[in-house]
């Protein structure tokens, strides 16, 4: 929304956007605009009431000053200034000639109006036509542009005439980057027109136009933007022209084709609206032909965010795409540590006092591409691509309401409707298979009762759920024996076009924790942190039960209503115990001050009576993995968090160790590292993500990156550096991307890319290299 609802207030403002596409510098990795005064906070307006000077009506205009007098019919007012009819104009010498209704102002002259904000150091004007000339001067145009001349002549204040234009959107008195016009002439009712404009790069020139003619209303006006010029070693030389078309006050587009003289042309554009404060959204995508491939590539995206007063609120946010690697061809590059979304959603709700209703779609798609055929679930019998769609899903909830004493009830009702769409690979056919879903529950829970330093807690849950198909064949079978896994590969999970099914549950759980014991440390002075600090551990045990239901194994496994149905995430036909501790570290810098939660850690594990399935497919029986949570936040500078689950009898473990920091001069640094390790079955995973923003030399340096490495494949998946050298309102990037691809529909399969970047504020990237 660059443009959306934003009206111009100085006088050529109306011309610039179109001519000059004022555009802030896009997001990290490249860098974002510089921040600088606006001339609303350099040059006020300021429509002041200036008293009539005592006894003297011969001048049409209020004023004041030390030093007044007249000579004959001419009145001279110096060190003072005067106001009239929205004008008001302050100088060294005001000289105004009565009988010709002619004024003339020298030295530090400061005109202000409507639409109008001038410095000058000569002014010839009639005050009544308001028609005139002036003499170097400088005009300040809303939101950062300043216009320089020699001379510029106007009829009227809506005409204009000026000789040598200097136009940049930097304050600094040596701005990094200008633009400089022959000559400008503006009819702020009709068109602007200028001759051989040029932009500088310091005094370097770079970009020529001999002639050109924009509208120049001074509200938003439709135009052609400043063209785009590239250099790829993938796509040849490419040159982009963008055109701005208004489409009312709250609603504009842009279309924007590129041309790539190895691919062909790429088209693209956005449409943005924003009818009021509390609803707006945009439309953008691009598609092209790629003449290397002979295939049709796209990328598209819906955001629509609207919040009503009465509470109603619809959002959406819609992403689609040919593949996974069309931003990393012609897009920016990857996006935060590679990951590139395709996910869609859309959700229209309300909440009440009571309750909340709801109305939901979403669609999860992944694409799949291996060099290993080994895997199991990755192989060339697996689908090219699979959509898990919500289409859509339809919820309501009520709020927890007391029951007796301290035990609430609350539960909720959803149908919905769902479907696996399968895009086929070579050896694989396209599939789509749906089925509806009615889910209705009801839960009790509360505090059973305190005694002492023990506290019980209880939940039950009772759940009601229609499926109006199911698998055609069991996936699992309900009636396995001990740990395992009992995947059938040869059936497929996605095939729900099996008979209908009802499923009834009763899910309880009680759990029991306490007694609290701690221990408080004064005085503590321990890596830079002074100050109090309290440790607090708290045991607790829980008991958790849930039904069974005889043909799980040919339920289809959309979400967690399908695969933990209980409460406390428990599966079908679950029986078991629960043991855990829970502890906290509290600090506090003094006496006066609360206590801060600094860490918190959380050991359990469960032992399992009777066999469940689990999720990914394996039956499991006896004690499950040992799971051990850590969360640290010494201040808001650091974090760091620890997940790990380990099994107790087969070995093996899951990881997943996440570090958060932040500098004080706006730097930062996150690392994750993740592996896989319990479920044999399940291809293996471990990696490094790692990224980070630092910022040398005053800011005038930035380094951004991100990675992910891939330890099985002994390799970066992605990556991405960026170095950008900052001058005052001119940035150069220079970009690094790698990702790894393991399929060749990728112009040529290139997995490194480098762009090379010219970025100035108010026009955007304006050149780019690519290789």
């Amino acid at each position: 929304m660059r443009r959306l609802g934003r009206k111009s207030r100085g006088l050529l403002l109306g011309a610039l956007p179109a001519l000059l596409a004022a555009q802030g510098l896009p997001p990290a990795p490249v860098i974002p605009p510089l921040d600088a005064p606006t001339p609303a906070e350099l040059l006020p307006l300021r429509p002041f009431r200036i008293e009539r000077g005592p006894g003297n009506s011969r001048v049409p205009f209020d004023w004041r000053g030390d030093r007044v007098r007249e000579v004959g019919d001419v009145w001279i007012l110096e060190q003072g200034a005067i106001q009239a009819e929205g004008l008001l104009l302050l100088a060294d010498r005001i000289e105004y000639r009565i009988p010709e209704g002619r004024l003339i102002a020298e030295g530090h002259i400061r005109l202000e109006g409507p639409d109008l904000r001038l410095r000058g150091e000569r002014l010839q004007m009639d005050w009544g036509l308001r028609s005139g000339e002036a003499w170097a001067l400088q005009m300040d145009l809303p939101p950062s542009w300043t216009l320089r001349s020699g001379h510029v002549a106007f009829a009227t204040l809506r005409t204009w005439s000026f000789d040598e234009v200097e136009l940049s959107p930097c304050p600094e008195e040596k701005p990094g980057w200008t633009a400089k016009l022959t000559s400008l002439k503006v009819d702020l009712d009709g068109f602007a027109t200028l001759w051989n404009a040029r932009v500088l790069l310091g005094s370097v020139p770079i970009f020529y136009l001999p002639y050109a003619l924009y509208p120049a209303q001074a509200e938003r006006t439709s135009g052609l933007l400043p063209p785009r010029l590239g250099l790829s070693s993938s796509f040849g030389s490419t040159v982009g022209l963008s055109y701005f078309q208004v489409l009312g006050d709250s609603v504009d587009t842009t279309f924007s084709p590129e041309y790539l003289s190895k691919e062909g042309m790429l088209w693209g554009g956005e449409l943005r609206w924003r009818p009021d404060l509390t609803h707006q959204g945009s439309l953008s995508g691009e598609t092209i032909h790629q003449r290397s491939l002979d295939t049709h590539r796209y990328r598209y995206n819906l955001k629509e965010v609207w919040q009503r007063e009465d509470g109603w609120q619809l959002t959406a946010d819609v992403n689609q795409a040919s593949d996974n690697f069309v931003d990393a061809d012609f897009g920016k590059g990857l996006g935060s540590l590679g990951a590139t979304s395709f996910d869609s959603a859309l959700y229209l709700g309300r909440s009440f006092t009571f309750g909340s209703l709801s109305l939901s779609a979403a669609e999860q798609r992944s694409f799949f591409f291996t060099k290993d055929q080994g895997d199991p679930f990755y192989s060339a019998q697996f689908p090219a691509s699979l959509r898990r769609q919500t289409l859509p899903q339809g919820e309501f909830r009520f709020f927890p309401v007391p029951l007796l004493g301290q035990l609430y009830v609350d539960g909720g009702v959803r149908l919905g409707r769902f479907a696996y769409r399968i895009e086929g690979s070579s050896s694989v056919p396209d599939q789509s298979y749906a089925w509806d879903r009615q889910d209705a529950n009801t839960r009790v829970h509360g505090r059973l009762g305190q005694w002492g330093p023990f506290r019980a807690d209880f939940e039950l849950l009772g759940r009601a759920t229609h499926y109006s198909s199911t698998l055609s064949s069991a996936v699992f079978d309900p009636a396995g024996g001990a740990d395992g896994t009992v995947v059938d590969p040869a059936t497929s999970p996605f095939q729900v076009d099996g008979v209908p099914a009802t499923r009834l549950l009763l899910s309880s759980h009680l759990r029991l924790s306490g007694p609290q014991v701690g221990r408080s440390y004064k005085e503590v002075s321990v890596l830079g942190y002074e100050g109090e600090l309290k440790h607090v551990a708290e045991p607790y045990f829980g008991f958790t039960e849930t039904s069974r239901y005889g043909d799980a194994g040919l339920l289809p496994r959309f979400d967690t209503v399908d695969s933990f149905p209980g409460v406390n995430d428990s599966a079908s036909g679950e029986r078991s115990f629960e043991v855990g501790l829970k502890q906290h570290l509290l600090g506090r810098s003094g006496l006066g001050s609360g206590f801060a939660d600094l860490a918190r850690l959380r050991v359990a594990t469960r032992y399992h009576a009777t066999p469940i399935i689990l999720s990914d497919g394996r039956y499991k029986k006896g004690w499950s993995s040992l799971d051990t949570d850590l969360d640290v936040e010494p201040d808001d500078r650091w974090r760091i968090s620890l997940r790990r689950s380990s099994d107790i009898g087969a070995g093996g473990s899951d990881n997943a160790l996440s570090v958060d920091v932040k500098a004080r001069d706006g730097g930062r640094f996150n690392l994750a590292y993740f592996s896989t390790g319990i479920n044999r079955f399940l291809v293996r995973q471990q990696g490094l993500q790692f990224g980070g923003l630092q910022r040398l030399w005053d800011d005038r340096v930035r380094l951004e990156f991100s990675a992910n490495y891939d330890f099985r494949n002994h390799g970066f998946a992605s990556s991405q550096v960026a170095l950008a050298y900052v001058q005052p309102c001119v940035a150069y990037v220079l970009k690094y991307s790698h990702v790894a691809l393991n399929t060749a529909l990728v112009s040529g399969g290139r997995e490194d890319r480098v762009d090379l970047t010219l970025t100035l504020r108010g026009l955007g990237d304006l050149f780019s290299f690519r290789r």
